[in-house]
């Protein structure tokens, strides 16, 4: 599996298209930022799972714990149960710990991730597979639980990920020392500094590159 931050400027107009940001404005709100974004692939035969987790957890000390993140997956390739398509618990993002559940460690030989969501706080039984063809999409918030398992077809998974977020909420100092947000649409609500997306920048890729996680 890998996972690639863009470096292209000119993947701004798949991020800025109003066919996009429409679809994200009627969940969040009409002030849009763009949080981040990257391609993930699931080579054939991969044989890693991605373990059930929140995207919420992984940026507690980035956001507000409210979260307004939607992200859009768009299938480059088709995303089936035979290759190792999404998974989501429906509803998780507003019930139990709302994006903060427990997590407990897993097998990193046959994980992605070191950690997963705790069998107490998680029912596969209601799980949905998130089955796309090329250039469909499907919305998640960023507190639900998800996961996909190993790609051990011969068929490649590849998806654009595009996350947003609601401009009342603020990056973290912290943050945004190595990460970057832009306005995608609307106007500013927290009083923070956006980037250019006509630019590359480089200390965010080096970043990226030394602490980057798989994607799922």
């Amino acid at each position: 599996m890998c996972r690639t931050s863009p470096t292209d400027p000119a993947l701004f107009e798949w991020l800025f298209a109003d066919e996009i940001l429409d679809l994200v404005e009627s969940i969040i709100g009409p002030n849009i930022a763009l949080f981040s974004s990257h391609f993930i692939c699931k080579p054939k035969g991969n044989g890693k799972r991605v373990p059930w987790h929140e995207d919420s957890s992984y940026w507690k000390t980035m956001l507000p714990a409210s979260m307004e993140v939607v992200t859009v997956w768009f299938a480059i390739d088709s995303s089936t149960r035979e290759n190792g398509c999404m998974q989501v618990i429906p509803k998780t993002h507003n019930t139990g710990r709302k994006g903060f559940s427990d997590y407990g460690p897993v097998d990193a030989s046959q994980n992605i991730f070191p950690t997963e969501v705790t069998k107490s706080q998680r029912d596969e039984a209601k799980a949905v597979a998130i089955e796309l063809q090329p250039k469909h999409a499907s919305l998640h918030d960023g507190r639900i639980i998800h996961g996909s398992e190993p790609n051990l077809s011969q068929l490649r998974r590849c998806g654009y990920t595009m996350r947003y977020m609601s401009t009342e909420m603020k990056l973290s100092a912290s943050a945004s020392e190595y990460h970057r947000i832009y306005l995608a649409r609307g106007i500013d609500l927290a009083n923070q500094a956006y980037a250019d997306p006509s630019r590359v920048y480089a200390d965010v890729l080096r970043y990226r590159a030394s602490h980057g996680k798989n994607g799922h």
